[in-house]
């Protein structure tokens, strides 16, 4: 016998749950163990039998039977319950007390150091969750942001009441990068799992799935017929091999596959408007994969900011949802959602790939009037293209814009509306000539008329973007009231979103980002903000030291370039190289990078050049190289260790002119408020985002190393580049950085 008692009065349990809609009302308690009540139902024709876990919700059908049980059947029916994975779980009165045992008891068994703003951040989220309201959150690096929302999430899941006749709903976790979704699914989520499973906590493992878009996967089809078509005596023998090794194993996710080109992935991807006239749709590996990912069994959907959107803008049209029904989101990395919904929001028309479908949609061959016509409308509708990108183009020679512009000012005057109505009419009655048998090429068309018009020449900003590669010319539109459409689609949905990064605000402020994610306009009751410093010790660990001997920015000076390039190379000689020097823009990189690249033989100079992210990999395996680096290398790039000890910034990384800041300037009655309130707020985040590279673990030491005379003790940006930056020493002279580093480094670093 088990000296547990068991409970016979659990009349009271069943009304509880029968008013919170867990129970039918003909639902009839017979006894309580622990936890788990065993329940029995009379169906008309027979005796149903579950067990419930009163406090967790979670519940298993056990049996069915003609006749009722007999209480001499009970103790069978214990070792039963007994044995499943939700009984006698560890009680815990509130969420939080469950988040202070996790974070205090359980994980530090497990070599996890306890940080009490790590667990009062998780707190915070959960108490969010469950209110249904938005967070906002910015978290330095090193406390455990991640550790912190997943624990939140557990305890959202465990202390949501559930029953037989609830629907389960995933919590949606949204990233910027790849590397953090693959660390939560590969790493953050089987590891938690495996502890709290191991403690009891959990009955069975988290599960989760990674949504991405179609272009992500394989075409079993498409990759058939690909590699019917290859000549093996021109394609590259790996590559080759590569493709037919996929024949077999049928791996759909073609991120995880190796030796395969960007091109072939293209090849043989899974494209729109192809799938539903497929032989093998119901065989096909992605379809089924497809099938169980929108199912809602997964504790967790992971993805990126686009797909989280695009599925957002599908249920604000009334389509078919990309992600099951939610309640709950997590946004990660959330600094880069309004670019993600600029994207999602805006038009882009490409040049190439309206002079490529127009290709595709132009007949060979002139067999019949119809394709006699047909060809004759793709002849003027290339030349349309032809001339609306010049008279774009021509506009941008006239700004005669900087060579780091990304976004070229355009005016959309009556011609450009005019090109492109004619541009749609024609594509209209293009349509109509190419066969209903080509799903794909009539869907591209018809996306491409949509968006055409969708542009309001009132309503939009709009620019042009170009490369130095022919045909690469991007029109580009976005709604001018975005964050007007982001209050009405996303926040006033029902939905808790916790928004969180390492740089959401100023200061402890979060107004800029509120204001460009349009989450000033909704109830502010609803929003919690919460700031939490970096546990590493940076007093002890980082010297800031700026630079009293260069004068005022201007690349077009000889002089200001000649002070900055000496100065750099002082800095680079104090820390034996090992730096990472971070530019705004391309120009003065080389020229700095031009003047340095002969001085120094015994520390490697690397110079990125665009869209060379190769130039990484070799800082990192240089030993002691300097990266001359602008772009990308401002945020989301992890060289922890010696190598990289000094940060050098040379300017205040304040945004560039662009269509989107005029639009932005003009809002404002004077230039000092649009300053305070948009540009200086964007240079102080940015500049977070630099400084973020240098400390990246609690074993990290090293310099940050500020060229701008405006950051300068005398400067106009002194105090609040002081504030944005965390407590650390200061250096006066470039003799103290290196005192400083002697004191950190090993001897070995300075060899």
């Amino acid at each position: 016998m088990d000296s547990i008692k068991i409970n016979y009065e659990v009349q009271e349990i069943i009304k509880n749950h029968v008013l919170m809609g867990c129970f039918d009302v003909d639902v009839v308690g017979l006894f309580l163990i622990r936890d788990c009540l065993l329940t029995q139902k009379f169906t008309g024709k027979s005796y149903t039998y579950r067990v419930f876990n009163v406090n967790s919700g979670e519940n298993k059908y056990l049996f069915h039977r003609k006749n009722p049980i007999d209480e001499g059947s009970y103790q069978d029916l214990i070792a039963t319950i007994k044995s499943l994975p939700f009984y006698n779980i560890k009680q815990f009165k509130t969420g939080c007390e469950l988040i202070e045992y996790i974070f205090k008891y359980v994980f530090i068994k497990y070599g996890y150091t306890v940080r009490e703003d790590q667990v009062g951040l998780s707190k915070h989220m959960f108490k969010v969750m469950q209110e249904n309201n938005i967070s906002l959150s910015d978290v330095a690096v090193g406390l455990g942001k991640t550790h912190a929302y997943i624990v939140a999430c557990i305890a959202n899941i465990i202390f949501t009441k559930k029953s037989i006749f609830t629907k389960k709903m995933p919590i949606i976790i949204s990233t910027s990068s790849i590397e953090l979704q693959k660390a939560i699914i590969n790493d953050y989520l089987p590891e938690i799992s495996k502890i709290l499973v191991e403690d009891g906590l959990l009955s069975s493992a988290l599960t989760c799935v990674l949504r991405k878009g179609k272009d992500h996967y394989l075409c079993e089809k498409r990759l058939t017929n690909y590699v019917e078509t290859l000549d093996i005596t021109t394609k590259r023998s790996s590559e080759y091999e590569a493709l037919k090794t996929l024949i077999v194993t049928k791996t759909i996710n073609l991120d995880e596959v190796k030796n395969i080109s960007n091109y072939d992935k293209r090849k043989i991807c899974v494209k729109n408007s192809n799938c539903f006239d497929c032989k093998k749709y119901r065989t096909c590996s992605y379809q089924k994969f497809m099938v169980q990912a929108r199912k809602t069994h997964f504790d967790f959907q992971i993805c990126n900011h686009n797909y989280f959107l695009a599925d957002l803008l599908k249920r604000t049209k009334s389509m078919v949802s990309l992600l099951p029904d939610n309640r709950k989101v997590i946004i990660d990395e959330a600094h880069k959602l309004l670019g993600a919904a600029q994207q999602m929001y805006g038009v882009s028309l490409i040049q190439n790939e309206l002079t490529s479908l127009i290709k595709k949609a132009t007949p060979k061959y002139e067999i019949s009037k119809s394709n006699k016509y047909c060809r004759r409308i793709c002849i003027e509708v290339n030349k349309r293209i032809d001339r609306l990108y010049k008279t774009l183009l021509n506009q941008v020679i006239i700004e005669n814009e900087s060579d780091d512009t990304e976004k070229y000012k355009i005016t959309f005057n009556k011609e450009i509306e005019m090109m492109l109505k004619r541009l749609m009419i024609d594509l209209k009655d293009l349509i109509k000539r190419i066969p209903y048998t080509d799903r794909k090429l009539l869907s591209d068309l018809s996306r491409i008329i949509e968006a055409i018009k969708s542009i309001n020449k009132e309503e939009d900003i709009c620019w042009l973007e170009k490369t130095n590669m022919k045909g690469q010319c991007v029109f580009v539109s976005i709604p001018k009231s975005l964050n007007e459409t982001l209050e009405n689609d996303l926040w006033q949905s029902y939905k808790s979103i916790l928004l969180t990064s390492g740089t959401l605000a100023v200061d402890e402020d979060f107004s800029y980002m509120k204001k460009q994610l349009g989450l000033n306009r909704i109830n502010q009751n609803r929003i919690s903000e919460i700031c939490k410093v970096s546990p590493f010790d940076f007093n002890s660990n980082c010297m800031i030291y700026i630079s009293k001997g260069v004068p005022f920015p201007n690349t077009d000076d000889e002089n200001y370039i000649n002070k900055v390039s000496d100065e750099i190379s002082k800095l680079i000689k104090a820390s034996n190289g090992h730096a990472l020097v971070l530019f705004t823009s391309y120009k003065p990189l080389r020229l700095v990078y031009n003047s340095l690249k002969e001085e120094f033989t015994d520390i490697p100079l690397i110079e990125m050049s665009r869209g060379r992210n190769e130039a990484v990999n070799k800082f990192r395996n240089s030993g002691n190289g300097v990266l001359f680096a602008t772009g990308s290398m401002w945020e989301g790039v992890n060289i922890p260790g010696d190598i990289l000890s000094q940060l050098i910034i040379v300017k205040l990384p304040f945004p560039i002119p662009d269509p989107i800041s005029d639009y932005e300037s003009r809002q404002y009655d004077d230039r000092n408020g649009f300053m305070q309130e948009v540009l200086l707020p964007k240079m102080l985040i940015k500049l977070r985002q630099g400084v973020g590279r240098l400390i990246r673990s609690e074993f990290d030491s090293g310099v940050v190393s500020i060229l701008d005379s405006r950051a300068s003790i005398y400067g106009k940006y002194h105090k609040s580049v002081m504030r944005a930056l965390p407590e650390c020493k200061i250096g006066i002279l470039i003799e103290d950085i290196n005192i400083f580093l002697k004191e950190k480094k090993e001897k070995s670093y300075f060899k």
